[in-house]
């Protein structure tokens, strides 16, 4: 048998070992100081698994020799690493990130002498124009305000992080746990727009509920699915029906748990 016959059993081999290998857990460390450096995007690229740093920089992830970890932060510059057979062995690396320097916008300095009076100084003051959508024949942005929860989502999108940025979030589940809050949040909006509809007589005269339950059973109606586009002013009748027939339930249920028997000890 040649040598290059030899080369050849030998690159199968190693390649056969290296696919069949296990997975260990590689504990690593962000170094730097002087920035921030706890919840750090790191996912192995190879395995599809992800995890965060804690307030010290360290992490926890799976790795094989040869898989190539991603890190990431919005204060420090993108890093790429593969696991050498050293990490691999000793389980355990640490690492240096490079700050990323934010340019700022070009600073344009005034050459007009101001002579304190407001009136003269607005006067001789040119302004530029401020082009809109409309001068430039573009149709108008009518999207109302993104909120906190929605900007969040957004930037754990294709269209707000790229197509490499949106797959690491939803490798480590940045982007599962933003889709939730922004869940939790339209969730809180319905349910507040639904406790103001009707009076806090009406729910206690009514519907036979305690004033200071009247935040907890609401959220008890909108629980269920059935109340899906019951909070329109124009469905109010509906939801006072549909809320008619929970109360006896949510009656019955707080009862077992004592909560209306330490009600009627208190007045």
């Amino acid at each position: 048998m040649n040598r290059r016959c030899y080369f050849l059993l030998f690159f199968l081999f190693t390649t056969y070992v290296l696919l069949g290998q296990e997975s260990v857990v590689l504990t690593g460390k962000v170094l730097n100081d002087t920035i921030e450096k706890a919840s750090l995007s790191v996912v192995n690229l190879n395995l599809r698994k992800g995890a965060i740093t804690n307030e010290a920089g360290v992490f926890e992830i799976p790795v094989r020799v040869n898989d190539t970890i991603h890190i990431s932060a919005v204060q420090y510059e993108s890093r790429q690493f593969v696991v050498t057979p050293k990490m691999y062995d000793r389980k355990r690396m640490s690492l240096y990130l490079v700050p990323k320097i934010n340019e700022l916008d070009e600073v344009e300095i005034s050459t007009i002498d101001l002579t304190g009076d407001l009136r003269r100084d607005i006067l001789n003051t040119p302004f530029k124009k401020t082009l809109t959508a409309a001068d430039l024949g573009l149709p108008l942005n009518r999207h109302a305000p993104f909120t906190s929860e929605e900007r969040r989502v957004y930037s754990a999108s294709p269209a707000g992080a790229g197509a490499f940025g949106a797959l690491i979030m939803a490798i480590n589940g940045q982007a599962k746990q933003y889709k939730k809050q922004l869940e939790v949040m339209r969730f809180q909006i319905k349910v507040e727009k639904a406790r103001l509809t009707f009076s806090d007589t009406l729910y206690m005269k009514s519907l036979n509920i305690p004033e200071d339950l009247i935040a907890d059973f609401v959220y008890f109606v909108f629980e269920e699915k059935k109340t899906e586009g019951k909070d329109n002013k124009e469905n109010a009748i509906e939801l006072l029906d549909y809320m008619l027939t929970k109360s006896k339930k949510y009656l019955v249920l707080k009862e077992k748990e004592g909560v209306l028997i330490k009600n009627k000890e208190h007045e």
